[in-house]
């Protein structure tokens, strides 16, 4: 749906997606709620310094074209608004996928497949969990499928800026008292590909205090995330719910490392996850309809051998704060080489 207010006149351009569609020919259709979302505003045209006044400080932002209605349910809110009571409000959480290198057992993107992360399908290789062999072949650049206790893909939700130290009051000031802290999140999974998530259990710990030193502990288990049922209406795709438990990396005054080099939260942190996921046994036929099949994908690291691969993404969304995570995997299957 799309508003329009550029004239004086309003109007409402509203456009059925596909399953409201299908709902209207079988004699159902029935609007029983609605969300609004702000995808299409760039906030940064806000300018406050504007010479004609307080009136003239959002003009850009008003006067922006809006698109016209998409009929897509993916594509019409991707980051809908929140009520949020508190008036002094002035910074949201985000969800960032953590890309420190000092965390250990964490799934880190290649510099050669920038911003992709690897889970592998090891149907065709145990031994090897496929691509220890390779020019790829450190454990970190790859998850493996339900893998409990191996490398997983780290997130962590919080107010990102350095305006506000991430310390423990702050945290709460900021997140706790204004119910900004998750306890769980949603994964969205496309069940064509995949068979579950793997996500963090409701013991994992990640903070720097217990060593005393301001460095990082990392410990978890990985359990298979609850199989829910949920309204993103994206097609193929499954969700599962996995549990976010407190963020403890904190700043501490005069500590080295401080809490930004451990954290990809720049400020108070509210919680966190780690993510896996659970490939189908079955997949073979997938790979050449929606994939790239016998492939030298490492070639340029000075591997040769043979992969099958499929490029899906993963969506990521707090319970609480609806902050939202978008992850590029691709599911890698050795075939020979």
């Amino acid at each position: 749906m799309g508003f329009l207010d550029n004239s004086g006149d309003i109007i409402l351009d509203a456009v059925l997606t596909d399953v409201g569609r299908k709902r209207m020919a079988e004699g159902n259709f029935s609007i029983s709620k609605f969300a609004l979302g702000d995808d299409e505003i760039d906030y940064s045209l806000y300018n406050k310094n504007h010479p004609s006044g307080t009136s003239y400080f959002d003009l850009e932002i008003m006067q922006t074209p809006v698109m016209e209605a998409f009929t897509q349910t993916n594509a019409g809110i991707n980051y809908g608004l929140l009520t949020i009571t508190a008036a002094d409000l002035l910074y949201l959480p985000v969800l960032e996928i953590n890309k420190k290198s000092p965390i250990s057992n964490t799934v880190k993107t290649h510099s050669n497949f920038a911003n992709v992360y690897f889970v592998a399908d090891t149907t065709a290789d145990t031994t090897t969990n496929l691509l220890a062999s390779t020019a790829l072949g450190d454990a970190k650049y790859f998850a493996v499928s339900n893998q409990s206790s191996g490398p997983a893909i780290l997130l962590e939700g919080g107010l990102n800026t350095t305006v506000i130290k991430g310390d423990s009051a702050n945290r709460t000031t900021y997140l706790v008292n204004n119910n900004l802290v998750d306890n769980y999140y949603y994964v969205y999974y496309d069940s064509r590909f995949l068979d579950g998530i793997l996500g963090a259990d409701t013991t994992a710990v990640f903070n720097n205090t217990d060593n005393g030193d301001g460095t990082s502990t990392l410990n978890y288990t990985l359990a298979r995330g609850t199989s829910v049922s949920t309204d993103l209406q994206l097609e193929n795709y499954s969700a599962a719910r996995v549990a976010a438990p407190n963020n403890g990396v904190y700043y501490v005054s005069g500590q080295s490392p401080d809490d930004k080099t451990i954290s990809q939260i720049q400020g108070p942190r509210s919680s966190f996850t780690l993510i896996n996921a659970v490939v189908k046994t079955t997949l073979d036929v997938e790979y050449t309809r929606y994939g790239t099949t016998n492939n030298t994908l490492f070639s340029a690291l000075g591997d040769s051998a043979l992969y099958n691969y499929i490029d899906t993404t993963l969506y990521v969304q707090g319970n609480i704060t609806g902050i939202q995570a978008q992850i590029p995997l691709r599911i890698v299957k050795y075939v020979s080489g």
